[in-house]
């Protein structure tokens, strides 16, 4: 084995061709990785449109190898006979992915997000021999999700966890949930989601006069991200003053709801702009032209956002969610109880009055070193290196 180790990314989210958006975060690890790995990806998905049983796209995307296999779930809904059909195909087309990658011989497999992937790699390590190690995002273990059910799931978590080399939850808030639910391991690390500070970076001119502008970044999905309560505390912002504009960046399935809801309020289009989906590069332009970021979210596991403005040394506003109590204080940003519209309203009507006097170097160097590509890549590249006693 050479020093360079070959390692699979098994992940549960990864862009796909119906949705450009799930696991990006995973994708740029993975395109971050080839500097010191030869790194391909395996992503499964379940595809009531295709056309044949199991279809296969492979491609080499930023010196990655990505093999995706979409699998058709059967169209007759048995309950029992739907779940054995859907499971066996979901196992099975992991195979048929594997297969493809048998040249690449990997020597490490890491899995994103749990369950089913960690339990096709507990597969490849007990027949192959070939180890893995686990980085988990998902908020369901987090009591405000309250989305970690079943005693059969629970159990083959906690032996998919407790045999894996190592496991990497993205924020200490997230590895004390897992541990609460007895999901053990004698190597747990916190290993955050890396950001490009190369790309995100502050604003060289300052942005020409006018109203002061905030913006608020999600997926639009209103239980985890609150978007509902942002947009009510907007509302009441703006009955109070009419200094500035917001805007609400990204897709998700409650986009068209939460624009309604907009105009319900009459804030859309006067106060309240919807961008809708935006690539990174067009998404660090406006992260750039922004005075500061909102982040109402009920729960999170990280929160990439609030490091990716924290870098363009844009101050934020943020409930006490992911990653949040361990990045913000009183040089950076403001923290806020999760669900409380009014205090929300209040906290963006004092960064309105005070963003200004944020320094935005200081923004910036309170995350650089800790979340960089470079940072990152060294924890993890360390991590393999333990696991296959590369020295």
């Amino acid at each position: 084995m050479s020093n360079r180790p070959k390692i699979l990314f098994l992940p549960r989210w990864y862009p796909h061709r119906y949705d450009p958006m799930p696991g990006l975060f995973i994708r740029r690890q993975a395109e971050m990785l080839t500097q010191e790995c030869d790194v391909a990806v395996l992503y499964v998905h379940e595809d009531k449109d295709a056309v044949n049983r199991y279809e296969i796209d492979s491609a080499i995307e930023h010196d990655v190898n990505v093999v995706r296999v979409y699998y058709r779930i059967p169209l007759k809904q048995i309950p029992a006979l739907t779940w054995l059909i859907r499971t066996f195909r979901f196992f099975r087309a992991h195979m048929l992915g594997f297969s493809l990658l048998r040249t690449f011989h990997p020597d490490l497999i890491h899995v994103h997000v749990l369950t089913r992937e960690g339990l096709f790699a507990r597969f490849i390590r007990s027949f192959i021999g070939i180890p893995y190690v686990i980085t988990e995002h998902w908020s369901r273990y987090l009591p405000e999700s309250n989305g970690f059910h079943g005693s059969l799931r629970k159990y083959l978590t906690r032996v998919v966890v407790r045999n894996a080399s190592a496991v990497m939850p993205v924020s200490e808030i997230l590895k004390k949930a897992m541990l609460g639910f007895g999901l053990k391991n004698h190597n747990y690390r916190v290993v955050p989601n890396p950001v490009d500070t190369s790309l995100f970076t502050m604003r060289e001119t300052a942005r020409p006069e006018g109203r002061s502008r905030f913006i608020h970044i999600s997926c639009f999905e209103d239980k985890p991200k609150n978007i509902s309560g942002f947009l009510t505390a907007v509302k009441q912002l703006s009955d109070r003053r009419d200094d500035f504009e917001c805007y609400l960046i990204g897709d998700g399935p409650e986009f068209d709801v939460m624009k309604k809801k907009a105009g319900e309020l009459g804030i859309l289009d006067s106060t309240a702009f919807f961008t809708g989906l935006k690539t990174q590069e067009e998404l660090v332009k406006i992260i750039k032209e922004a005075d500061f970021l909102v982040l109402s979210s009920n729960y999170e596991t990280f929160g990439t956002v609030v490091i990716e403005c924290l870098s363009c040394g844009i101050p934020v506003v943020a409930t006490r969610v992911g990653i949040v109590p361990e990045v913000i204080n009183e040089s950076n940003g403001i923290i806020i109880p999760t669900g409380d519209v009014a205090a929300l309203a209040d906290a963006i009507n004092r960064m309105l009055d005070n963003y200004k006097s944020y320094d935005k170097i200081t923004i910036r160097n309170s995350i650089k070193d800790r979340f960089g590509n470079e940072t990152v890549s060294k924890q993890l590249l360390e991590i393999y290196q333990k696991t296959l006693n590369i020295k």
